[in-house]
């Protein structure tokens, strides 16, 4: 059985690094253009982005996803109900606004990655983590931001505005637990509730933090992963 760990938009294996994981099989998945990866050769989309984690590993799969990460995690699960066993999604939504998303998208390919690197970290972290000297999230958040190409972090915001699972939520037939951060405004709690209040069964978990959880919170979004995979009977 294999746990795999989905990250938020432009990081990679690393954004896991100081989470306490499961001594199980566990793989971190990387998405085109993020971490060592080329980008896609077409603009990639939700649906797209879940197709290949799951062609990625073979068997049952437990899925746990942060932000964006949580998104391809629950389309996923509607897309192959047959292949994956559980979700755990953290602060995050069943869907985005492509407005939104279409802007941040244009604003990385207009201003660079210098010129978004501020408004980026102040959405995933508290103050208290952004005035703290060396802070090691966001010390990596930022190094992981100014090395992407901001073409890539585009294509994550135009697959991102793709994603609205709303009215699937009801059909998911899988142990799900979503985690929200008390102090997370990029994706408030309410949108967290949505999902636990929509699927059958689901867990619902709020926490002191913010949206980067396992970057500024990585002990407490690892006790959250371990009690999601004891319930779900991993």
């Amino acid at each position: 059985m294999t746990l795999v760990l989905l990250t938020p938009i432009a990081l990679d294996e690393g954004c896991w690094e100081r989470v306490p994981l499961p001594d199980r099989e566990v793989v971190k998945h990387v998405y085109p253009g993020f971490g060592d990866r080329p980008r896609a050769p077409v603009q990639p989309t939700m649906a797209t982005l879940a197709d290949e984690v799951v062609a990625s590993y073979g068997g049952p799969l437990d899925l746990a996803g942060c932000s964006m990460g949580g998104m391809l995690a629950l389309n996923a699960a509607v897309r192959h109900p047959d292949r994956v066993r559980s979700v755990l999604v953290a602060c995050t939504g069943a869907a985005a606004d492509p407005a939104v998303m279409e802007q941040r998208a244009a604003d990385a390919e207009a201003r660079g990655m210098e010129g978004v690197l501020d408004v980026t970290l102040e959405r995933w972290f508290t103050p208290a983590a952004l005035a703290e000297e060396g802070h090691p999230g966001v010390a990596y958040a930022r190094e992981r931001l100014l090395a992407l190409d901001p073409e890539a972090f585009a294509d994550g915001w135009r697959a991102i505005a793709t994603h609205d699972v709303i009215a699937q939520l009801p059909g998911i037939g899988v142990p799900v637990t979503a985690l929200a951060g008390s102090q997370d405004t990029a994706s408030p709690v309410a949108r967290s509730r949505l999902i636990a209040d929509s699927v059958p069964g689901a867990h619902f978990v709020e926490i002191d933090g913010p949206h980067m959880m396992p970057l500024e919170r990585p002990e407490a979004f690892g006790s959250v992963l371990a009690d999601h995979l004891a319930w779900a009977g991993a």
